[in-house]
This record gives structure tokens, sequence and C-alpha cells, in this order.
């Protein structure tokens, strides 16, 4: 009699619902799910779609947007510093600057806008997919766009091209070379700093060499359209207390830079929120905004003028200006 063969057991398949985190408002997943096959499905209202379907009638690579999620989570944003500006007796103005690089399709981009985003560049590619939008009459012109990064030729002639045509538009220099050819530039300007603070971040210092040192900044001669002052802390930033050593740091610069140049009246902060994949506790928009309306205020009571700041969230460019 032969013995009977042992069944071996199957192993546990990985648990993608709880690796992928879905169904996660926190992270934009609460509309997807995996279905009893092991595959990836997205729900819309009454809606299923099963994106393997979708991607074999289709092909790959494939990206699934959803706008109005994208108008939430802008509408939330600016609701929290304006409650927290209101609250705190902020004398600033809030707005909000998408920045290009995210991504550049319209089916991204036009959403913001409609919620109120203005839009931030970072090369001549981005800013000219911003100069089709605005000739299809997508935005109007009281919209403003930054265009920092480095500015090659073709950059700079785009820049001059728009302002010259009416666009709403801001370039901010990051070398004494952009400084140099900006020089008898008509409209407002800025300045990105290259400040000496580390963030607890993915992003390396020694790589980020973009800006201009915190001496040649506060060397530079008097302009009058300098309205901006921008930095960059660095990608996924870790902790709360790196984004706020940042801004206490930044507004000492600001607040030099200001003597000499007297309309400037907007401190942009940038960096990228960590996004807590791996971490159970972990800061979010919300907390952050109220702290740095906060610190903020506090600073611009003590030096009497008032500040405004730009950030990155994990997917956003933010900004406040003053009144």
């Amino acid at each position: 009699m032969k013995p009977k063969k042992i069944k071996k057991l199957k192993k546990p398949g990985k648990n993608w619902r709880k690796f992928w985190k879905l169904g996660v408002d926190e992270f934009n997943t609460q509309f997807f799910d995996v279905n009893k096959d092991g595959e990836l499905i997205a729900t819309e209202g009454h809606h299923v779609y099963n994106l393997r379907d979708i991607a074999k009638k289709y092909g790959t690579p494939m990206q699934v947007v959803f706008p109005f999620i994208i108008e939430d989570r802008l509408k939330d944003l600016i609701g929290y510093f304006n409650a927290y500006i209101k609250i705190l007796g902020y004398k600033g103005k809030f707005s909000y600057h998408y920045p290009m690089k995210v991504n550049q399709n319209k089916e991204f981009i036009l959403p913001l806008i409609s919620e109120g985003a203005n839009l931030e560049s970072t090369s001549a590619n981005e800013l000219w997919i911003v100069k089709k939008l605005w000739e299809g009459e997508k935005f109007n012109s009281k919209i403003r766009v930054l265009c920092n990064g480095p500015k090659t030729e073709q950059y700079l002639d785009l820049i001059e091209e728009l302002r010259g045509k009416g666009m709403n538009i801001v370039p901010i220099m990051e070398s004494l070379d952009e400084v140099e050819r900006l020089a008898k530039y008509k409209g407002d300007i800025g300045i990105r700093v290259d400040l000496n603070v580390k963030a607890d971040s993915h992003w390396d210092k020694k790589f980020d060499r973009f800006g201009l040192s915190e001496k040649d900044a506060l060397d530079l001669s008097k302009m009058k359209n300098l309205k901006i002052m921008h930095y960059h802390m660095g990608s996924q930033i870790k902790t709360q207390k790196s984004i706020f050593d940042g801004i206490k740091h930044a507004f000492s610069i600001y607040k030099e830079l200001q003597q000499k140049h007297p309309n400037l009246d907007t401190l942009d902060i940038g960096g990228g929120f960590g996004i807590p994949y791996e971490k159970k506790k972990f800061y979010t928009a919300k907390g952050v905004s109220s702290q740095i309306v906060k610190i903020l205020k506090n600073l611009s009571d003590k030096a009497n003028s008032i500040s405004f700041f730009s950030f990155f969230l994990s997917y956003f460019y933010v900004l406040i200006s003053s009144c």
C-alpha cells in the first residue's frame, strides 16, 4: 500500500492591500482595491474599473487620474492656511503654485487651475506647455507663473517673450549669470538662495548646487523689482523640525535682503514633504500649515514686516504672499 502524498501548504500571498496601503485617504488610495483574482481595481461612484483589463486594451505605461481628488486636496490645503491666517491674525495672504515638474498633462493641471492654483515651471519645456495652455485660453493673465530652475538661453528668451505678451511671469534667478542677464528685466523678479542648512531628507545637499550663496545674495546691488526670495530644503523631508529650522534661517536672510531691496515681500519656501510609507506616525499638511503660519507671524511681528512663503508638499508647491 502506497503512503498518501502529503500536500504542501501554499504560502500565503503577499497582502497587496496592506503593501500598497490601498483604501487609505491619507495616501489618496481610498478608491483602489484588489479583487478576488488579485487584480487592481479602481472605484468611482458606482463604476468599477479593472486596471489590468484597461492596460491590456490600451497598453502601458498607463496613468490613472482622479481630477476630483486633486481638486479636493488643493481646497483642503488652501483652507488650512486661510483658516490659520485668520485664527492667528497673520497679515499676509496665501496663494498656491503648482510645480509643473510633478505632472505636465492638462488633465492634471486644469483641475488645479480651476481651484485657484498658480503655476511654477523649472525648464523651457515646462514653460512652453504653460504658453500653450495660456494661448488656448485655459487660464487668464491674473495667474502668476514662477520660473525656477537653471536658465538656458531658450528658457530666458521664452520668459521675455511671455512677459512682453502680458503674462504675469516671475523669473527666479539662481546664479550670478542669470542676475546679469535679468538686470534690465521690467517685471517682478526673484532669487534663489542656497541656505547653509541641512535638512533630514533624501536630498543630499552636496548635490543641491542651485541658488546663490547667502553671501552673494546679500551682496547684490539694489533691485527695485526684487519681490521673491526662494529656497529649497530638499525632497522627502522626514521631520517637521527640518522644515521649521529652514524657515527660521531663511527669514533671517530675507530680513537682511529686505533692508536693501524694500519691495521684497515674499519668502518662497521650497521642499518636499515626506510620505509615511513605513512610519505609523508622521506629520500632516494641516499640522505643518498651522506651525508655519505661527512661526512666520512671530518672526514678522518681531521684525515689524509681513512675509510670505511657499513650500513643497509631496505633490504641491505652496506660496504665501503679502497684502
